[in-house]
């Protein structure tokens, strides 16, 4: 098989990824909303926002080619962090402490269940999938793995200030003082922090592990 036809075939395989975790993400985001469960809105979730940002960037690079750019590949490790630390929190601490114990709660309807495995199981699977399989111009580093935790930071900042302000309710009671007191909620923030941050350096040095077996 010759070069070009191999890197044809690539190229398709990564579109077809890309069309398949653009259409899937979208899904359940529309899921989310139109779900009648969660009465909270659903742009205050820092998994419903993770998710429609990285919609948005599977969509763009669906349309707009393999060509990477630094920012562009910032952006895109910025979502696949906060797809997979929505997903890793929900595992781990949203779930086992709900009332059933489990993902889904006794009166869940069938779209927020929908919503809740295509956003927490199906969705990080595509996006790292897609990360480490395409072109990645990233360097490894500290500096880098920082720049793909201002997502969650930004989100932070502006939903915090809002539930702050008395504007909306913060989603997440381990976010709350009113629950966890202000030192509390500093240290769980200062752990989502860290994790958001080894995520980022993961993702970076798998990307680059990838790349150089597909080179050898």
């Amino acid at each position: 098989m010759s070069s070009a036809l191999a890197a044809l075939m690539t190229t398709g395989r990564l579109l077809r990824l890309r069309g398949i975790a653009a259409a899937t993400i979208t899904a359940g985001v529309l899921c989310q909303f139109a779900q009648r469960t969660d009465p909270t809105a659903p742009l205050l979730y820092f998994t419903v926002d993770s998710a429609i940002l990285a919609a948005a960037v599977q969509t763009w690079r669906l349309v707009r080619g393999p060509a990477s750019s630094m920012w562009g590949d910032r952006i895109r490790g910025a979502a696949v962090v906060g797809v997979v630390l929505s997903a890793l929190v929900h595992a781990t601490v949203i779930a086992p402490n709900s009332p059933s114990g489990t993902w889904f709660g006794a009166h869940d309807d069938a779209w927020v269940r929908t919503a809740t495995i295509l956003l927490h199981a199906v969705a990080p699977v595509l996006v790292v999938t897609e990360f480490l399989t395409s072109p990645c111009v990233l360097t490894r580093g500290r500096r880098e793995a920082a720049l793909l935790t201002l997502w969650p930071a930004a989100w932070l900042a502006v939903v915090g200030t809002l539930a702050w302000s008395g504007a909306a309710t913060m989603p997440y009671l381990f976010l709350r003082p009113s629950q966890f007191g202000g030192f509390g909620v500093l240290a769980v923030i200062a752990v989502l922090y860290g994790t958001a941050l080894a995520l980022g350096t993961v993702l970076v040095a798998a990307g680059h592990r990838v790349q150089r077996a597909d080179r050898a």
